[in-house]
């Protein structure tokens, strides 16, 4: 019994005696790994730095771009456009669940020039458009019924529903150029114009990335003092 005891107060005592000649951990040790503390840390001036080159280079690169490349130039097309059989002010002046079916209506566009012109793309109000293969002949015209004019998922224009605005033409000539022409028509309720200046868009987007790259900065900051 005794050499039992003497046994595990010595066994105690090696176990002691290891224990203290281990190194001690610190926080750093227990939360870090070796290669975590071996690589590179970016300090908080090099991350403001980096993200501030981030939110410039794109804008800088649009801005050179705007300024380096040509402008596109479209022909234009020698062509006038009228509607026919169209409602009245008064007609769209009604609530548009209260407006009887609309029968009819058409445009009709000249070709006041001197050339055919092939593969063209009418559209009307931006939305509704007709592929049409057949050629304008120079000096000639062509009605289109507005019902023919379909949008992206296949509705079909309706004067009950839209009051004719505007149409453009695109047409292929000759010369295997593409031109264009563009009419507006007079509308009860006029649609203002809703493009925004590219210079605006620019400006929005620098700030959102600045107001990011505010936030990565702080988060960074924060991260140290942790």
């Amino acid at each position: 019994m005794t050499n039992a005891m003497t046994k595990n107060s010595s066994a105690s005592e090696d176990l002691t005696q290891d224990t203290s000649d281990a190194p001690v951990e610190n926080d750093d040790f227990q939360y870090h790994s070796s290669e975590q503390k071996k690589s590179p840390h970016l300090s908080h001036r090099g991350l403001t730095i980096m993200l501030s080159f981030m939110c410039l280079v794109p804008v800088l690169t649009i801005l050179v771009l705007w300024n380096y490349l040509p402008p596109v130039f479209e022909g234009q097309l020698k062509a006038s456009v009228t509607a026919q059989n169209l409602p009245g002010a008064d007609f769209y002046s009604i609530d548009y669940f209260n407006r009887p079916p609309v029968e009819g209506g058409e445009i009709t566009i000249y070709n006041h020039s001197d050339v055919d012109w092939t593969h063209l793309n009418i559209q009307v109000n931006g939305n509704y458009q007709v592929y049409d293969t057949e050629t304008i002949p120079a000096q000639g015209e062509k009605v289109y019924e507005l019902s023919r004019f379909l949008n992206r998922t296949g509705a079909r224009f309706s004067l009950q529903f839209n009051e004719l605005e505007r149409v453009r033409i695109y047409a292929r000539r000759p010369t295997k150029d593409r031109a264009t022409y563009y009419q507006n028509f007079e509308t009860q309720n006029p649609i203002p114009e809703r493009y925004v200046p590219v210079a605006l868009l620019l400006g929005i987007f620098a700030v959102l990335l600045l107001v990011a790259a505010f936030i990565f900065v702080k988060l960074g900051a924060a991260s140290e003092t942790a």
